[in-house]
């Protein structure tokens, strides 16, 4: 497939405003759930590493690796089981529920310790702030923990900002709130102010792992939606 000229251009784009000083690209998909499953496919690509850790409260969608990701049983995992294995959840943030910075941290290790050698783990995937429990809102300081985790275990960094990103939250990444920069980030809905427009963005070298062909779709990246998009990237200007 040759891509067309507005698909590249908002690739170019987003790769230019998405977080990190590196070399980055993008590459669309044609829902949010499948940005989510190929950016972990992405991103074992690039590692060969199997097992990934999330969080208890997240939503990441309702396919099966997804729903592994997803840390909540009601409504969005009850019935559907089993599910893609070689997934860990540690307890997310939340003072409501009494759980601190310090404790999540702590969870992660103990993973490392009673569940999974971190030589398995290809990435540690979370939302910037959790919409499906409540809008928990990760502070900086668990942020740059799960960063000093990844680059002390070789583990990567994977914001999922399908729900976070393009201004609404006040910057047009979330992830621009605290200043660190996720090794990998998926990116929908308001993308593309309404068309749909999923998409995951990341270093280049990480992008490029997966074969030809190995993280696409018949009919990714639609030239609406990347003209939706191009037009959002101009609107959107926190």
């Amino acid at each position: 497939m040759v891509p067309y000229e507005s698909y590249v251009s908002l690739a170019e784009k987003l790769a230019q405003r998405a977080p990190g000083n590196f070399a980055k690209k993008a590459t669309f998909f044609t829902t949010g759930v499948e940005a989510v499953e190929s950016v972990v496919k992405i991103a074992r690509a690039a590692t060969g590493r199997p097992a990934v850790i999330a969080f208890g409260g997240g939503f990441h969608g309702r396919t099966p690796m997804s729903m592994a990701l997803t840390g909540k049983v009601a409504p969005y995992k009850g019935g559907f089981g089993p599910f893609t294995s070689d997934v860990y959840h540690a307890p997310y943030l939340n003072s409501l529920h009494r759980v601190t910075t310090a404790d999540a941290l702590k969870a992660v290790e103990t993973l490392f310790k009673a569940d999974v050698d971190p030589k398995r783990v290809v990435a540690i995937i979370f939302e910037p702030v959790e919409g499906e429990s409540g809008f928990c809102a990760a502070p900086t300081d668990i942020v740059y923990g799960l960063r000093q985790i990844c680059d002390r275990l070789g583990i990567l960094l994977i914001a999922d900002e399908v729900q976070t990103g393009f201004a609404r939250t006040g910057k047009r990444f979330a992830m621009e709130h605290h200043g660190i920069a996720p090794n990998l980030l998926t990116v929908a809905k308001s993308l593309a102010g309404g068309m749909p427009l999923p998409g995951v963005v990341g270093r280049a070298e990480m992008m490029d792992a997966a074969a030809p062909g190995g993280a696409g779709r018949d009919v990714c990246g639609k030239p609406t939606g990347c003209r939706g998009g191009a037009r959002g990237a101009r609107r959107n200007r926190p």
